[in-house]
């Protein structure tokens, strides 16, 4: 199985976890932008880390449910998390999320705020989660909305429903990948 290192940004100001694969550190060490706030530094594996155990097995963390209506967008991302070592099950439908999200019990769903047309049936799927309607959701399940609307367009009511907001751009499935790493670990 896979393993990965955490290390978190060292600005006072950020802190942000960052998740890397050993086998792309060289000895000399890596040169790393941190994307949440573009500090630069350096990272330098040394036996030290892995006894004190910073390398985690990957895929043993939990299982992810990414609703997502489109087919090119949702392979992308299952394609991206795969390569993590990370579990998933897909939905394409709101109904068919919720269902998945009861029968499977997972600690992150992905949802796209627009599902189907330009509906927002996403927030529908988010509301009922955080609302607990059903008795059969897990209590700590953790959501990210993931959609083409930037933050500053969708209310900070809605958006504080989920535990990480994506905007659908050129880098988003590599901010993807972080959060989810990140969601597991907690």
């Amino acid at each position: 199985m896979a393993k990965f290192i955490r290390v978190n940004c060292p600005s006072s100001l950020c802190g942000k976890e960052i998740f890397l694969d050993p086998t792309e550190v060289p000895a000399e060490g890596k040169s790393v932008i941190c994307s949440a706030c573009g500090v630069s530094f350096k990272i330098k594996l040394s036996k030290k880390n892995v006894d004190r155990n910073e390398i985690h097995e990957r895929g043993a963390r939990g299982l992810v449910v990414v609703i997502e209506d489109s087919r090119f967008a949702r392979t992308q991302i299952v394609d991206a998390l795969v390569q993590e070592g990370i579990e998933i099950v897909e939905a394409e439908t709101a109904e068919e999320g919720l269902e998945k999200v009861i029968e499977l019990k997972p600690k992150v769903v992905i949802v796209d705020i627009f599902l189907g047309s330009g509906n927002p049936k996403g927030l529908d799927v988010v509301r009922t989660i955080r609302k607990r309607t059903d008795a059969g959701f897990p209590k700590d399940v953790k959501i990210i909305m993931y959609t083409v609307m930037s933050e500053d367009k969708v209310p900070l009511a809605i958006r504080k429903m989920a535990d990480a907001f994506i905007h659908k751009g050129p880098t988003a499935l590599y901010h993807l990948v972080e959060e989810v790493l990140r969601l597991l670990a907690e």
